[in-house]
C-alpha cells in the first residue's frame, strides 16, 4: 500500500517541477496515486508534507526527509 508522501513525491517526480501542496493534491487524484479517506484530505496532505520537508523540527518531524520548501511555498521531491 502507498503512503500519502509516497503518492505525493511519485507526482512531484512525474511534474518534474516543484509543485504547490494544492497542485499536488490534484496530481494524486488524477492520477489515482492515493484513495483518501479523510474528511479533509487537503489538510492531511499539508501536514505529511509538512512532516516531510527539510527543516521541520516539531514533534512529529521525519527522520528521513523527502521534499524540500522552496521560497514561493512550493516543494521539490529530492
Amino acid at each position: 500500500m502507498v503512503t500519502i508522501i509516497e503518492a505525493a513525491v511519485t507526482a512531484l517526480k512525474a511534474a518534474n517541477k516543484p509543485l504547490s501542496a494544492d497542485e499536488i493534491y490534484v496530481a494524486i487524484i488524477k492520477g489515482n496515486l492515493f484513495q483518501f479517506g479523510a474528511k479533509d484530505p487537503k489538510a492531511i496532505l499539508k501536514a505529511q508534507l509538512r512532516k516531510y520537508t527539510v527543516g521541520f523540527t516539531g514533534k512529529t518531524a521525519a527522520d528521513k526527509p523527502r521534499l524540500k520548501q522552496l521560497p514561493d511555498k512550493k516543494f521539490q521531491a529530492f
